[in-house]
């Protein structure tokens, strides 16, 4: 009896000397870890450093950018329909049968001999003597070639009136620009949104990685002792079969917060278009700070900051715009047309016995097809009224979306005071469990279930902290502040 008084006595200082142990490991791995992370902070990325490194390195707003640059030379194109285009033409030919051909381009046929005779002095020397009546064939002059022909042609059309169809059309390459340039600033929003989540995800993974770690090394001291302890007769097996049965288990949850930080380390790394694999600190900081949110605030400020409804607008009126360029393929075109020419017949054009012409004419085209243009006219009415609608739809997902938003917030947000409820809780538990043990009401399970529970609130604590930052991230999403 007196034996098993001895092994009592020592079971319940050993324990003891366990409990000081576990706090004294706790406190020097905690002083370790903020001297670590005092000593480190300078060469830790904060989550403003990450979302301004991959606003400047990620090729996702780099191809955003090349589009707003391509939308805006399609608007200078656009824009330089309304200026005269100049088409430049030289052309060279040989006819052995003096065709009236060569002169086309001056609006009337005539042959080389015709156009040259009479340019140049030279035109007028002819073979033979005229005084005396002596003459050569043929009869025109001799330095003109009636077999060739050169021409060179630039003509200039000045367009007067399309109906509408070009201011129609540089409103649209317009609209198309400033579209561009609002779904730029919609992909930065979504890339601080995936910054803010990989970040979030990372910081969270790295703390359960510290719970884990710290249960772990509590339980291995505890399966030593409840090892030792059933080899002395004082413990029943089942206390080591149970202290076995937790550290397998904390193991599995040490193992997923490693998965878990390398899946976020390597989503956090492509975003910053870093290479895989490239090592990554970040400052631990899990501030809680209450949101300034209210209904419905929200919805006004949603409805004035969303990027996303005005491109919805911009959609209606590119839609209109559309409207009205196919309205004026209904309509005459009137355009004016000048042209100067000149004839030679040699290769060099401008030499001076070359020919000179000009013309100016006014140009009415109106094409008529029965009624396919109108119809066209008709299908691009439905279009504005179909885009009309979808804008009026979008509006309205948005408002959805951000109540859903702030419910998911605010869900978080009350999270975080029951779950540090919960951890307060579970610290005393574990801390009567243990003043219970030592005067022999609880059990040595019931200790270590204690410990287990405190762990799993501290990890459910440290859940709701980063479902709350995120869940806020996406509500300022929603309603189209986010910012760095």
């Amino acid at each position: 009896m007196g034996h098993l008084k001895v092994h009592r006595c020592f079971f319940i200082l050993a324990f003891i000397v366990w409990i000081v142990r576990i706090s004294l490991l706790a406190e020097a791995a905690s002083l370790q870890h903020a001297q670590r992370k005092g000593s480190a902070s300078s060469k830790r990325l904060s989550i403003s450093q990450a979302v301004e490194t991959a606003i400047a390195r990620n090729l996702r707003l780099a191809d955003s950018r090349l589009a707003v640059e391509e939308k805006k030379h399609q608007r200078r194109q656009a824009y330089s329909n309304f200026f005269p285009s100049v088409d430049l033409q030289y052309t060279a030919g040989a006819d052995k049968y003096q065709g009236y051909i060569r002169n086309d381009f001056l609006q009337r046929s005539e042959t080389n001999v015709e156009a040259l005779s009479g340019i140049h002095p030279s035109r007028w020397t002819y073979r033979g003597s005229e005084a005396r009546g002596i003459g050569t064939f043929p009869t025109y002059p001799y330095r003109i070639d009636p077999y060739r022909s050169f021409s060179i042609i630039a003509t200039l059309t000045q367009p007067l009136f399309a109906g509408g169809r070009l201011v129609n059309d540089y409103s649209m390459a317009n609209l198309g620009e400033a579209y561009s340039s609002l779904q730029l600033e919609v992909d930065r929003q979504d890339l601080i949104l995936d910054v803010y989540y990989a970040y979030y995800q990372l910081l969270q993974a790295t703390r359960l990685l510290e719970i884990a770690n710290d249960s772990i090394r509590a339980l291995q001291a505890f399966e030593y002792q409840a090892t030792a302890f059933y080899r002395e007769g004082v413990n029943p097996k089942a206390d080591v079969l149970a202290a076995a049965g937790q550290l397998a288990q904390a193991y599995v949850q040490r193992s997923q917060a490693r998965t878990d930080m390398g899946k976020a380390k390597a989503t956090l790394n492509f975003l910053l278009h870093r290479p895989q694999e490239t090592p990554i600190e970040i400052v631990e900081n899990l501030t809680y700070i209450p949101s300034p949110y209210t209904i419905p605030d929200v919805y006004t400020t949603a409805a004035a900051n969303r990027v996303e409804i005005r491109q919805a607008n911009i959609s209606v009126d590119q839609a209109m715009a559309l409207v009205k360029s196919a309205q004026a393929d209904l309509l005459p075109s009137v355009s004016v047309q000048l042209k100067a020419a000149r004839l030679n017949d040699d290769w060099n054009v401008f030499d001076p016995e070359g020919n000179n012409d000009w013309s100016i004419r006014g140009v009415l085209t109106w094409s008529f097809d029965i009624f396919r243009k109108h119809e066209t006219a008709k299908e691009k009415r439905t279009s504005q009224a179909k885009a009309f609608i979808e804008r009026e739809q979008f509006v309205e997902q948005v408002m959805k979306d951000v109540k859903q938003a702030y419910d998911d917030m605010k869900r978080s947000e009350n999270d975080i005071v029951e779950n540090r409820k919960a951890v307060a809780f579970r610290k005393e538990s574990f801390r009567v469990n243990q003043l219970s043990y030592q005067e022999q009401v609880a059990t040595y399970v019931e200790v270590l279930d204690a410990q287990r529970q405190l762990a799993l609130a501290q990890g459910d604590y440290i859940i709701s902290m980063v479902g709350y930052l995120i869940n806020r991230a996406v509500l300022e999403r929603k309603m189209g502040i986010l910012r760095e």
